[in-house]
This record gives structure tokens, sequence and C-alpha cells, in this order.
């Protein structure tokens, strides 16, 4: 059974909008992957010493 054209054109632009959000989110993650270590080695991210319990 054959899809009528508009629905194949609709369904091909779904998997392609897919496909490209998919690569979106690689990329994303990898900037974020590189932008946390740029700050890292400026020193802009420093772990804060643990704060003694007040009680």
């Amino acid at each position: 059974m054959t899809m009528p054209p508009e629905e194949e054109t609709t369904q091909s632009e779904v998997d392609r909008l897919r496909a490209e959000n998919a690569l979106l989110r690689t990329e994303k993650d990898l900037l974020l992957k590189a932008a946390i270590g740029f700050a890292t080695d400026a020193g802009a991210l420093r772990r804060r010493p643990l704060e003694p319990e007040t009680r």
C-alpha cells in the first residue's frame, strides 16, 4: 500500500526534521562540553570547599 503524495511529503518532512533535531542536540551537547572545558581552564568554574554544617 502506498501513501498519497501529500502524506508522503509530510512524512518525509517529519523524518527530515527528526534527523535535524538529533543533529542539533548532538551539536548542543558538544558545545556545552566545550564551554564547560574552557570555563574550567579559565578558572571560572571552581569547586567551593564544603562548608561545615551549622546547627
